[in-house]
């Protein structure tokens, strides 16, 4: 029985880190860090060499007050979950986006867009290139990257190996630094595997929940665009609050602490139940604009399948990084 049961969590961590190895690579998946920084801290009107400072160290170290990284994260989260929201819909209708590989298109694009908003926000509060090389992304990459979801998921002691994470590295290049047998030596490394269990179990559980839900049209793509919008926009913001508290390597944590201390409130930002019950009451509001948008994709003819899972999503992504 316990033979049985270590094949089926091996065979789920495996299944996740396949199908994370291939999101990754999908076009627009990855955020280049300092072009996106740039593109951010100019909504701030920052000068062009407090921009550098902010790219070469991080933007707090730079002097940028949280609370203008909380309004810019708030704002990618925003824009993400209801793109997220838009294309789900359109992918929830019968015959919507073409199946990629077992995966119903909805939950890759997910994936994809939940990729995007961990990367903007560990840029955002101080972490390095997450994915700087696209031709090494190995096994230790995706499962570091399936903490960050972890987080994100709520998964039991995923926030506190994200930190133990963030001070065992000094540079977080991580892909060049971590090989496996240190990699397994870490007090995170079982997280790390519960993590992508957690995620390779969900996305066998979801495949076959989300095809059920297209048989009746319309309904289908509501409740594929209404839970989008609903789960990421939490699970986001559940994200944002670790990460904002959390010294990201090479920070010293008495200088952060102090930082962080200094730009919250005296009433304290809503909480991730908070934050998911506003983003229940926004569900129609997002669901009816994910159905215009996604209708307009499909007429543009910008969502049509490609032959594999590294084409089927060109052009979905907008210009904004």
């Amino acid at each position: 029985m316990r033979d049985t049961i270590a094949q089926q969590n091996s065979e789920a961590e495996q299944y996740a880190i396949e199908f994370l190895k291939k999101v990754v690579r999908i076009r627009g998946v990855r955020i280049t860090r300092d072009e996106f920084l740039r593109q951010e801290l100019r909504k701030l009107h920052m000068s062009d060499e407090a921009i550098t400072r902010a790219v070469d160290s991080n933007p707090v170290l730079a002097g940028v007050c949280l609370t203008d990284l909380d309004m810019l994260a708030d704002g990618i989260i925003s824009f993400e979950t209801n793109k997220s929201a838009a294309m789900s819909f359109a992918a929830g209708l019968p015959g919507g986006f073409a199946m990629l590989g077992t995966i119903p298109a909805d939950l890759t694009q997910y994936y994809v867009h939940a990729f995007r908003i961990m990367q903007k926000l560990a840029y955002l509060y101080g972490w390095r290139e997450l994915l700087s090389d696209m031709d090494e992304i190995d096994d230790e990459t995706i499962g570091v990257l399936a903490v960050f979801f972890g987080v994100m998921l709520g998964v039991g002691g995923a926030a506190q190996s994200l930190t133990a994470f963030a001070r065992s590295v000094a540079m977080p290049a991580f892909q060049k630094q971590l090989t496996k047998q240190a990699l397994t030596k870490t007090s995170w490394y079982p997280v790390m595997k519960h993590c992508l269990r957690y995620i390779g179990i969900n996305l066998t559980k979801k495949s076959f929940a989300q095809g059920v839900s297209k048989v009746i049209p319309v309904i289908g793509g509501v409740v594929s665009g209404g839970m989008t919008f609903v789960s990421l926009q939490s699970q986001s913001t559940r994200l944002k609050g670790h990460l904002r508290e959390l010294p990201p390597p090479g920070v010293d944590a008495e200088e952060w602490k102090q930082a962080v201390s200094e730009a919250t409130p005296d009433d304290q930002e809503p909480g991730v139940l908070d934050s998911a019950q506003q983003a229940l009451e926004s569900t129609t509001k997002a669901v009816a604009s994910g159905a215009k948008t996604a209708a307009t994709g499909i007429a543009d003819g910008a969502m049509t399948a490609a032959s594999g899972i590294a084409d089927g999503f060109k052009g979905l992504f907008g210009r904004r990084q």
